[in-house]
């Protein structure tokens, strides 16, 4: 049986998932944490965890911009991951 926290948890990375285009979002209950698997390339995909979903999205954006950097060839509408800006612009 879920704890009222874990469904929480569930919905809060169901949430980032819808707005994040190739990426798989989970909440990780054995493991008390939230996991994200980067899977645009399926031969180098990107696996972040991280206890909050704020610490969650500033992974996920670290992971965006440096494949953007790898990257540009990338159109002008990208977009990073979560619509939060990343820690050390806070």
């Amino acid at each position: 049986m879920r704890s009222e926290y874990d469904s929480a948890k569930i919905e809060a990375a169901a949430q980032v998932q819808a707005g994040a285009y190739g990426w798989l979002v989970m909440w990780r209950q054995w493991r008390r944490c939230f996991t994200a698997w980067e899977c645009r390339d399926p031969q180098q995909v990107r696996i972040i965890e991280a206890p909050t979903v704020a610490e969650l999205c500033d992974r996920m954006q670290e992971v965006e911009l440096e494949l953007w950097q790898a990257s540009p060839s990338l159109p002008a509408s990208w977009s990073l991951p979560c619509d939060l800006p990343l820690r050390s612009a806070r």
